[in-house]
């Protein structure tokens, strides 16, 4: 398995990476940085699909050369905000690198969803209002090159209570998301109050990209 962080990487510039910590920490130079893009992922994620008839891997034939057409599988469906965000911007520590028990599978592991940021049409996505200094939150947006937390900033916070250290709720109500990587700043607006119809309990990519996919 040449996708394992131990293992060595294979040849071409789209496997380029090193190994253990740094496989995702280091990125073309000789430090470390938890600004990591989605390009650094795509080393060992999202490299083809299986095709279950002959019960193989393919690999992906094509070459992209635009955000939207390399950060998805081409057979893909993607929302805006999956394909404008990297993968850290959404997916946390605990999500990543295991939260100290072993689960029976990856789905049990996985649980940032759409209502962690957006929440349900009754109820607001989970915040909390940064009051210690020595907050983890702090720490780990310390870490970051980018994110610059502030004492008295309200976050959203996963249904673990695990800080998602790169938003901010706005005075006025709205949300505000800085990309770990990017730089770039994302507002949006929380799901109560729209004019969504959603069924906040099924919150599988599929429901929602039924309204909201987006064409390449």
């Amino acid at each position: 398995m040449t996708c394992h962080i131990n293992a060595a990487p294979r040849e071409g510039e789209a496997y380029a990476r090193q190994t253990g910590c740094a496989a995702c920490h280091s990125i073309g130079e000789h430090k470390l940085s938890t600004a990591i893009p989605y390009t650094q992922c795509n080393a060992c994620h999202n490299r083809g699909n299986y095709d279950l008839r002959a019960m193989t891997f393919v690999e992906r034939a094509d070459h992209p050369t635009k955000r939207v057409e390399d950060y998805y599988q081409p057979i893909a469906q993607f929302t805006r905000c999956e394909y404008t965000l990297d993968c850290v911007d959404c997916h946390t520590r605990a999500e990543a690198m295991g939260d100290g028990d072993l689960h029976a599978s990856q789905k049990d592991v996985q649980y940032t969803q759409c209502k962690t940021c957006h929440g349900t049409l009754t109820e607001l996505p989970l915040t909390k209002t940064l009051t210690d200094p020595n907050d983890i939150a702090f720490r780990m947006a310390q870490l970051n090159p980018i994110v610059n937390l502030q004492l008295g900033d309200t976050i959203l916070v996963t249904e673990k209570g695990e800080p998602l250290w790169n938003t901010r709720v706005l005075p006025d109500g709205t949300y505000e998301m800085i990309g770990k990587a990017t730089s770039q700043y994302f507002t949006f607006r929380p799901v109560m109050g729209s004019g969504c119809t959603q069924n906040g309990a099924d919150q599988s990519s599929a429901y929602c990209h039924e309204c909201h996919a987006v064409e390449r």
